[in-house]
């Protein structure tokens, strides 16, 4: 009894309609209902954490306050503050590490504790809980990635044995079949290459919407904030228009460590890059993601 030859396709065809759907669940699980009048209260920090993970944020809070000359950081990437941090104050995070420290850090670790610091992470947690990002963490929630990379190796091998088993006659549906394994390992691959089961921020459609909007606005990018703030937060480190600090950053970015218990939001970077980009000459984090 000769087995029907596109068993092994449909079986393909099914588990990977199962990995592609539970994906897309696993991405949006956990969400809230979206408040988008909130859209229109979001500072650049929250610009920041949206577009580029907690590792942005800390980044755009550390410009505004080099701009604003309370902080100092030197050619070699040392960070001193100019006054003590305001109690309660938005966007005094660096400052608060900096007085933990006696008022100076390499910029290297000034930037990754800040980014794991509660002010940077309670940001992710605030968007999350008004709608605004459909994911808060990794947990035993999501699908583990061995399900895509076992999908990728199911997919191969399917090609190869439909190839093997296929005689003259029957090799154009092979090529069909050939050509929508290969779409299926794309989305695959894509789903993989976006981060969607790495501790990634995923907007929600009403704000992927609204960050279209802004970005397009030039008047709108100019009011998250004076000297290319803006820009850093929505697009990251290559759009700050100083050379001298956006080098000193890109010399001083963070290197991959551990992570703290605390920190929920990582992922992402600090560069222009919208997901994967590393440590380099973006300026952006090894991974986004801060320890204390």
């Amino acid at each position: 009894m000769t087995m029907n030859p596109w068993l092994a396709p449909l079986a393909y065809a099914v588990w990977t309609a199962l990995v592609l759907g539970l994906a897309v669940g696993s991405a949006r699980h956990g969400g809230r209902r979206a408040r988008p009048e909130r859209l229109a209260e979001l500072g650049p920090a929250e610009y920041a954490f949206l577009s580029g993970g907690a590792a942005r944020a800390a980044d755009v809070s550390i410009l505004a306050l080099l701009g604003a000359g309370a902080l100092h950081v030197s050619r070699d990437g040392q960070v001193l503050a100019g006054r003590p941090p305001v109690a309660g104050a938005a966007g005094e995070a660096p400052l608060r590490v900096l007085d933990e420290e006696y008022g100076g850090l390499p910029l290297r670790e000034l930037r990754t504790r800040v980014a794991a610091s509660p002010e940077i992470q309670g940001i992710g947690g605030t968007l999350f809980e008004h709608g605004l990002v459909a994911r808060p963490d990794a947990g035993p929630r999501r699908l583990p990635r061995w399900a895509l990379f076992v999908t990728i190796g199911l997919g191969l091998a399917t090609a190869v044995a439909g190839f093997v088993r296929a005689d003259a006659a029957s090799a154009l549906p092979w090529v069909g079949l050939l050509l929508a394994v290969i779409g299926s390992q794309a989305c695959v691959a894509g789903l993989l290459l976006l981060g969607v089961f790495g501790e990634r921020v995923v907007p929600t459609p009403p704000t992927m919407r609204r960050l279209i909007r802004v970005r397009r606005d030039e008047a709108a990018v100019a009011a998250l904030g004076a000297h290319g703030l803006g820009a850093v937060a929505l697009w990251g480190l290559d759009r700050f228009p100083d050379p001298v600090v956006k080098e000193i950053f890109r010399r001083n970015a963070p290197t991959p460590g551990g992570r703290s218990p605390e920190s929920r939001w990582c992922g992402s970077t600090s560069c222009a890059s919208p997901q994967g980009a590393r440590a380099g000459s973006c300026g952006g984090t090894a991974d986004g993601c801060g320890s204390q």
